[in-house]
């Protein structure tokens, strides 16, 4: 008997498994339609009408009759019967899975059913006129999935989440997919994801069809945020807790308002008015309202308006690889789904927050931004909302609640008047009130009332800035004539740190403190930070360092104190302390990014050398990008030829990474050292010159003293050596790595040693390694082939569909970032899926592509020799990465 399968595309065979030839196109089409009621008659009217749509051939009958012979010549003369106008597949229902599909869903057997769906029906088949049953089938198959998941979220919801969270993104219309989802996350304890399935749900009706979620997944939203705890935390980094906001419940209502209709709302007032935590208490508020995650973003720290996608793009988590720019990272990874983005302390880089946040209201429909400045961004649609100065009565309530947190003895009815009077000197500005009510401990109120007259009479005369602002420097001026000489001095010399500051660095850099930066803290001059840590608030910091005296002198010993912090730093990440140095150089970078802009603008090129040179290695490790910046700064300054090789060397990692050859050739260039040699050799791919170089470059770093960043070259190049078959060569410096390297390192060679058994047909030894190599804990933001590695070990413990989720995201990953150069690595693992499920069309032309990349890609073809090729047209990093995002959608036939 002729079996007919026609789910999962259109075929036949015998009943021993013999497969029959059904032809192709058209004739596979014919197959299908008299497939769908086998036995039963079907019109050639309404053959033509499903085979061919509107648009039939002039000569369409002559046409089906030798299809219909072409498919008797296939499947035998008895199969195509001919009953007067119309033709009939002569085969028992169940000999044709579509029918055995739908017999069992009629039974009541939905796993049954379930187990003869192989795929979408017709598949590769172009059937005009079939598209109806075809939808019609799926509805039937979605209808039996959802009918199977429930009774599986009762059972298992922990197993049912992985297939509905795949089914959801195929078919993200199926609101009855997507609320099986949010009880399965919901049971799980998942309450938070199981908002997030409710805002992407709701998302893709809103934006693709124009409607509201129906009353099923209305009520689980409701259901789930009726569950779900105060203290949960909300998806970005918004703070879990903020002190009281006083007097500002119009102003979150306005907020709130204008987030509802404008892309952008900027809150502009002078420093000190409060508008980072009313903006903060409003991003909360909004984002428990509305489902949103949210984030916050602190430009204080940030030096210069072209810094600030790049802030942003560290607080998101954002990497910037690739030719794509920070600020189109940024775009891509917000996307179209709905988000509230803080951006805090605007004014000092107007220019360049102005241009971040446009870029975002064009780019990603449904975030939302909420900045805050002295001054309006003028972006496109911008909303802006003046925070005004606190009323008589809550600026008292202010002072009462911060004195009480200053002076458990303190007694708000014993100072009700002369708070309400201190308050009204202050003009309301919530900063100035803070300051105040940190002193009761040493000052009574009438003390401080009287203090504050005298100060304001001689400031008052200001004629420059607007009178907000005079006023916010009044009371920080007024604050500042409270502290005593020693103090007053401290405070200016600490306003030359830009971020946080251990207490060592107090002695090293802003001299003996004798006492003084405690009574600073005391009195909220400057902010103590677990660590324990140190920070000016930026107003603060601004005012005292106009204040300050002998400003190089201080910039020279922080850019000293600078430089043995990443001396030490650069000592961790050498060896197996690198988590813990990397941890401690984030916490330094905007230190150590004004000192280095302060050696560059001095013209110390040693000093700037003597910073950036401990940690260059992050440049290559952990892509910071920053770091390729002072490279060039410092090539820009240096004539010493070993420093310069040595800076060109950095400067052609930063180019090689953004595949931009053609901007380390605009570069001043000389190659009269073996790293400048090396250099080019690396920045234009010329794989034979790189391993002829290597050795010198090694030589010449170690007799520069540099026995690290000469061992990483060495691992580096290790992708260049397997292209050219020097396996040998690579082992030995990779269990090198393996037995003594820094953890990202030791990761690096686990895996560069399993690609290298791969290259030489040793498949078990490669598992290995790379299994080895998953367990290898690095620190975060490491540059890692770890996803793929994870994919490898899911492949091939049968969790093909779990392979397949996780390669798919790495790639998402990598479009996301920009970083299309690592398409070869992800081309290797999915040609040999493919191959392990004879795919053999789409294995061949990622080889294809493989074979004509690179000479590493060239070597890895070879070493999938059971892998088909074809003379398939070749494509680009990017082509590719798409095509394998799209074959990798749709799950594997098992596992």
């Amino acid at each position: 008997m002729v079996r007919i399968r026609v789910l999962g595309g259109v075929a036949a065979e015998t009943d021993d498994g013999r497969p029959l030839d059904v032809g192709s196109g058209r004739t596979r089409a014919l197959l299908g339609a008299l497939a769908m009621s086998p036995g039963s008659p079907v019109p050639v009217t309404r053959l033509i009408e499903l085979v061919y749509g509107d648009a039939p051939p002039r000569t369409v009958a002559k046409t089906l009759q030798w299809h219909v012979a072409r498919l008797r010549k296939g499947l035998g003369p008895a199969a195509i019967g001919r009953a007067g106008a119309a033709y009939r597949l002569d085969v028992p229902p169940d000999a044709v899975d579509v029918a055995r599909f739908r017999r069992r869903l009629r039974e009541g057997d939905v796993g049954g059913a379930l187990a003869e769906w192989t795929g979408a029906p017709l598949a590769g088949v172009e059937a005009p006129g079939l598209s109806a049953i075809v939808d019609g089938l799926m509805e039937e198959w979605l209808g039996a999935v959802e009918a199977d998941l429930e009774a599986r979220v009762e059972a298992d919801p922990h197993a049912a989440v992985a297939a509905l969270t795949e089914l959801t993104g195929r078919h993200p219309f199926r609101e009855g997919l997507w609320a099986l989802l949010m009880t399965a996350l919901s049971r799980t304890g998942r309450r938070g994801d199981a908002l997030a399935a409710y805002r992407e749900a709701r998302r893709h009706l809103v934006e693709e069809l124009g409607i509201e979620p129906g009353p099923r997944l209305r009520e689980l939203e409701s259901a789930v945020l009726r569950e779900d705890e105060p203290t949960d935390r909300l998806d970005g980094n918004l703070p879990r807790r903020l002190s009281p906001l006083i007097g500002r419940d119009a102003d979150l209502r306005t907020i709130g308002a204008a987030l509802s209709g404008s892309a952008v709302v900027t809150l502009v007032g002078p420093g000190g008015i409060g508008k980072t935590r009313l903006a903060l208490t409003a991003a909360r508020q909004v984002a428990a309202e509305r489902g949103w995650p949210a984030w916050f973003v602190e430009l204080a720290e940030t030096s210069a308006p072209d810094d600030v996608p790049r802030a942003v793009a560290g607080t998101l988590g954002i990497a910037q690889r690739g030719g794509r720019g920070v600020t189109a990272a940024i775009v891509a990874a917000l996307g179209s789904a709905p988000a509230l983005l803080v951006v805090d302390n605007c004014e000092h880089v107007l220019d360049g927050a102005a241009r971040l946040v446009q870029a975002v209201a064009l780019g990603c429909p449904q975030v939302r931004v909420l900045a805050t400045s002295r001054e309006r961004l003028d972006a496109d649609g911008e909303q802006v909302i003046a925070v005004g100065l606190l009323d008589p009565a809550a600026g008292a309530e202010l002072f009462h609640v911060r004195a009480l947190a200053a002076d458990l003895t303190y007694e708000r009815s014993a100072h009700r008047e002369e708070v309400a009077r201190l308050c009204l000197r202050l003009d309301g500005l919530p900063l100035a009130i803070e300051l105040a009510a940190a002193r009761v401990r040493s000052h009574h109120p009438a003390e401080l009332l009287a203090r504050v007259h005298d100060h304001f009479t001689a400031t008052g005369a200001r004629r420059t800035g607007a009178p907000r602002h005079r006023s916010l420097r009044a009371a920080i001026q007024w604050s500042y004539d409270l502290l005593t000489p020693a103090e007053q001095a401290l405070l200016q010399r600490l306003s030359v740190f830009n971020g946080p500051f251990p207490p060592a660095a107090v002695a090293a850099v802003a001299g003996e403190a004798d006492g003084a930066l405690s009574a600073l803290v005391e009195r909220s001059m400057v902010t103590a930070e677990p660590g324990p840590r140190f920070r000016l608030l930026e107003p603060l910091r601004q005012f005292a360092a106009a204040h300050l005296r002998d400003k190089d002198l201080l910039a020279v010993r922080h850019a000293r104190w600078c430089q043995g912090e990443t001396a030490r730093i650069g000592a961790l990440l050498a060896g197996p302390g690198e988590i813990e140095g990397v941890t401690r150089l984030r916490e330094l970078w905007p230190n150590l990014r004004a000192a280095v802009a302060f050696a560059c603008t001095a013209g110390d090129v040693r000093l700037a050398d003597a910073l950036v040179r401990p940690v260059a290695t992050e440049l290559a490790l952990r892509g910071r990008q920053e770091i390729g910046d002072w490279a060039e700064r410092i090539l820009a300054l240096a004539r010493d030829p070993d420093l310069r090789a040595f800076w060109l060397m950095w400067a052609a990692e930063r180019h090689t990474q953004n595949g931009d050859p053609a901007g380390f050739a605009r570069l001043e260039q000389e190659f009269a050292r073996p790293l400048s040699r090396y250099a080019r050799a690396y920045v234009t791919g010329d794989g034979q010159a790189l391993c002829r170089l290597l050795p010198e470059a090694v030589a010449d770093l170690r007799d520069q003293g540099e026995p690290y960043v000469a061992a990483f070259l060495e691992m580096n190049v290790s992708g260049t050596l397997l292209g050219l078959g020097r396996f040998d060569e690579v082992d030995r410096t990779a269990a090198r790595f393996r037995a003594e390297g820094p953890p990202t390192l030791r990761h690096w060679a686990l895996q560069t040693l399993g690609y290298s058994a791969t290259f030489q047909g040793r498949p078990g030894d490669a598992d290995r390694h790379f299994d080895e190599a998953a367990g290898v804990e690095v620190p975060e933001g490491s540059l890692s082939a770890g996803k793929i590695v994870q994919a490898r070990s899911a492949f091939r413990r049968g969790e093909r569909r779990r392979a397949f989720a996780i390669l798919r995201a790495y790639i998402g990953e990598l479009v996301t970032t920009g970083n299309v150069i690592a398409a070869g690595v992800v081309g290797i693992e999915f040609v040999g899926m493919m191959a392990a499920l004879d795919r053999r069309e789409e294995a061949g032309r990622v080889l294809a592509y493989l074979e004509a990349r690179n000479d590493f890609g060239a070597v890895a073809a070879r070493s999938l020799a059971s892998a088909p090729g074809g003379p398939y047209e070749a494509m680009s990093d990017r082509e590719v990465l798409d095509y394998m995002a799209g074959v990798l959608k749709a799950p594997p036939a098992a596992g």
